[in-house]
């Protein structure tokens, strides 16, 4: 048969091949699995979301201004998270029309049931018009104030 050389050399092969057969099947099975679960998101994934997220915040601007800011900076801060990733999808990916938009302007004091934008606790700030689900806009402003630019619509909430 063979001698004692030619059958630890053939062991040695046979131990090599293995040992790459294994690396090989760990590489390759492995990757495709990572690149399911870490597959980037569409940039039109990440602009329907952001849309969706601030129309949500029509509630929170209705109560007070911390909540609105609060709100609207925690949708902007997970846009920014997912379009790091992003990639452009050429299937288009969802689209979403926002129901709200969001405005800065100024917030006056009801007083009397008249608008004073020159009291001292008037200020500047977000506010949201929307359009509810009867189809008519509406605004979200923080507590009792009145929003200008909001044209004198009724409230949301």
């Amino acid at each position: 048969m063979f001698s004692e050389e030619v059958r630890a050399t053939y062991k040695r092969l046979l131990v090599l091949g293995l040992l790459l057969l294994s690396l090989f099947l760990v590489f390759f099975s492995s990757s495709d699995s990572i690149e399911r679960v870490y597959a980037a998101p569409c940039i039109q994934d990440c602009e329907a979301s952001e849309i969706m997220c601030y129309d949500s915040c029509a509630t929170s601007c209705s109560t007070t201004d911390g909540n609105c800011n609060s709100c609207l900076a925690s949708c902007q801060s997970q846009f920014q998270n997912c379009i790091i990733h992003a990639v452009w999808c050429e299937d288009g990916g969802p689209s979403s029309a926002p129901n709200c938009q969001t405005e800065y302007a100024d917030h006056c004091p009801i007083i009397n049931g008249q608008v004073s934008c020159t009291d001292p606790s008037a200020h500047s700030g977000y506010y949201q018009i929307c359009e509810n689900i009867g189809g008519q806009r509406c605004v979200a402003c923080p507590g009792n104030e009145s929003c200008t630019g909001s044209g004198g619509l009724p409230r949301c909430y």
